[in-house]
């Protein structure tokens, strides 16, 4: 998915800003992470292995938005553990939205068709949906069968909607390089 010119004249003219302000360092993305909670249990993944006190803790509407006020990039990239479990994210993306900020809200896509209502079209937001290779690759990744099917089901819901939607990726150190060609290819499409 190309980046549109909306984001790269915005994004293009924060930075433009902060040179003529003289500045040598400079947020462009801000990794929000209004919580660790997550419906997966992914090899390599470690969030859901912190304490039940770390897991049980979410940032505030007001606290997020604070904080991508304070930080001031142009980009929020919302992570987690799993955002849709957070009750609010619906709220946190409009906010974000509404100032004028891009948002690339991270998930599994488990709850994405549930909550797909909740959100509203917008060059400002899109969807990342974590997609570790083809079905097989996938699913193994996230220690589930079935998660992949779920989820190309809710990106191809989401994109008949008016939703981006973009394909976070990793990939594994024993990843055959043919097996991920074909995967690329077949997101793209």
């Amino acid at each position: 998915m190309a980046i549109p010119a909306l984001q790269m004249a915005h994004v293009g003219a924060y930075v433009v800003k902060q040179h003529l302000k003289g500045r040598k360092r400079y947020p462009l993305v801000l990794m929000l992470e209004p919580l660790f909670r997550c419906n997966l249990a992914c090899a390599g993944c470690g969030k859901i292995d912190y304490p039940a006190e770390i897991l049980n803790q979410r940032l505030s509407v007001a606290d997020s938005l604070a904080a991508v006020d304070e930080c001031g990039a142009p980009v929020v990239s919302i992570a987690g553990g799993e955002p849709l479990l957070h009750r609010e994210i619906a709220e946190i993306a409009e906010g974000i939205v509404a100032r004028r900020k891009f948002v690339y809200l991270c998930t599994n896509a488990l709850l994405m068709e549930k909550k797909l209502d909740q959100f509203k079209p917008s060059p400002y937001f899109v969807w990342s949906v974590h997609l570790d290779g083809d079905r097989q690759m996938h699913d193994k990744s996230v220690c589930e069968e079935g998660v992949y099917d779920r989820a190309v089901k809710a990106i191809q819901l989401a994109k008949s909607k008016g939703f981006r939607v973009n394909i976070n990726c990793t990939l594994f150190n024993d990843a055959e390089p043919e097996k991920v060609a074909r995967f690329f290819d077949s997101v793209m499409a």
